[in-house]
């Protein structure tokens, strides 16, 4: 019933930033009150399943582990919606802009369904409805034209109905385990499905038109917390369905869609100006590095998987939440911020120590040495053009502020109250970092009791 309720304030909230929109003082309360709600009900959810319509929804502890920090990161990406506040316009593109923060929360309601339901289909069903929510957000920028949010909305539904097929494929095969043309079907329509859906190379054609459509928290939204349910939910596959690793090249597969994920998303980010574009870009290399922690097998790469994940919502929420400082604030502290940010964000993702991303990347390359050294050079390449990437931009945005000086007699406390924000992510990140054995050790005891892990 925990799960029911939360929705019911995911939905409330919405509602509520939906209608204070032209008050970002009074946005930033109603995100933090919805919030706060949110994490008092996670904390006090019993951890037996509740039965619902003859499905079970099970607030566990693996299912809390992936909870707390997308709760979090939501939360922290709606704080920074209205430091893109536009003054009172009846515009539609206005409107969005200043609730924005409501379309996180209105995703992440089905998403919670998708996360804690006992099944696939279901899950698949839950997700895809967060993800179409959350295009209500994007807005066209050319007239009479299909855009990249269009052109998302149509892979959303094929990339369902191919999950659906290979859970199909997956409920014929122990009736009839001779048939092996049932295990290739199944991992073609799995690969497939979940490809498009998280931008895996060279699936990831849609990544840059919706990232012109999309607003930058937007963005962050969806490859930060949206994106990870696909993997979650395939991770839940590998768990359930043995055969899914021990019969067909599913680690294979993923193995090498992480291997060419990862520099092409450093170059495209290297050589990127658009804003928006340049940080899908950036994510697409934290999303190849959790694919290839997945596919080692192991519980260190699984960790490594895991702190992948993690690293990729905070260190884009980090980067999009000092874009919009950059791009909305124009006195001199703000921009420093901005920058302060885009760099913490930026160090983060390339797994500069002692960064989270640091302890990502240490895990994946442990247990990767011993199969694939040469990969590793591929890797820490890739990471290289991250960082100078990121710093290139924040030089810039410091170089700028430097040449022009703008002063404001106007009283911001949002501002301030984002930069609060700000550095608690920038606290996490570093924290984690450090002593990645806090989070190390239970993620072994919930999640490294799996199966196929070798």
């Amino acid at each position: 019933m925990t799960i029911i309720i939360m929705a019911v304030v995911c939905l409330a909230t919405g509602l509520a930033i939906r209608l204070l929109r032209q008050l970002p003082r009074l946005v930033f309360v109603a995100s933090l009150v919805g919030a706060i709600a949110l994490a008092v009900l996670l904390a006090s959810a019993a951890y037996d399943p509740v039965y619902f319509f003859g499905r079970s929804l099970a607030l566990d502890a693996s299912a809390r582990l992936f909870l707390v920090p997308a709760i979090s990161i939501a939360a922290a990406l709606a704080f920074f919606g209205p430091l893109t506040f536009e003054h009172v316009s009846d515009a539609p593109i206005d409107t969005i802009t200043n609730a924005q923060g409501a379309y996180f929360f209105w995703s992440l309601a089905p998403l919670l369904f998708a996360i804690t339901l006992d099944s696939f289909p279901l899950a698949v069903f839950f997700w895809a409805v967060g993800l179409i929510i959350l295009m209500l957000a994007a807005h066209s920028r050319r007239e009479g034209r299909v855009g990249g949010t269009a052109q998302f909305l149509l892979l959303t539904v094929i990339a369902s109905a191919m999950l659906l097929l290979a859970n199909r494929f997956i409920d014929l095969y122990p009736l009839t385990p001779e048939n092996l043309d049932l295990i290739r079907n199944t991992i073609v329509f799995l690969a497939l499905g979940f490809g498009l859906l998280l931008a895996v190379v060279p699936l990831s054609i849609w990544f840059g038109p919706l990232a012109d459509e999309m607003p930058l928290l937007g963005l962050a939204f969806l490859v930060g917390i949206v994106q990870p349910v696909g993997l979650w939910l395939l991770y839940q596959q590998m768990m359930t369905v043995p055969w899914l690793v021990s019969k067909s090249p599913l680690l294979e597969i993923l193995y090498w869609g992480g291997i060419v994920t990862v520099p092409v998303g450093a170059l495209l980010a290297l050589g990127e100006r658009r804003s928006g574009r340049w940080l899908a870009y950036l994510s697409l290399v934290s999303l190849g590095n959790a694919l290839i922690g997945l596919s080692l097998g192991t519980q260190l790469g699984l960790i490594g998987a895991v702190f992948a994940i993690f690293n990729r919502a905070v260190g884009v929420a980090l980067i999009a939440g000092g874009l919009a400082f950059v791009q909305h604030h124009a006195e001199r502290r703000w921009q420093l911020i901005g920058a302060a940010a885009i760099v913490m964000g930026g160090f983060s993702l390339s797994g500069i120590p002692p960064l989270v991303g640091f302890a990502s990347g240490y895990s994946v390359y442990r247990d990767l040495a011993a199969t694939n050294p040469n990969a590793i050079i591929v890797l820490l390449v890739s990471a290289t053009l991250v960082l100078f990437a990121a710093t290139r931009v924040a030089w810039d945005i410091v170089r700028a502020s430097r040449q022009v000086q703008v002063v404001s007699v106007e009283i911001k406390i949002v501002p301030y109250l984002c930069a609060v924000v700000v550095l608690l992510l920038m606290v996490i990140t570093i924290s984690v970092g450090l002593f990645p054995q806090w989070i190390g050790n239970s993620l072994i005891d919930t999640l490294g009791k799996a199966a196929y892990l070798k």
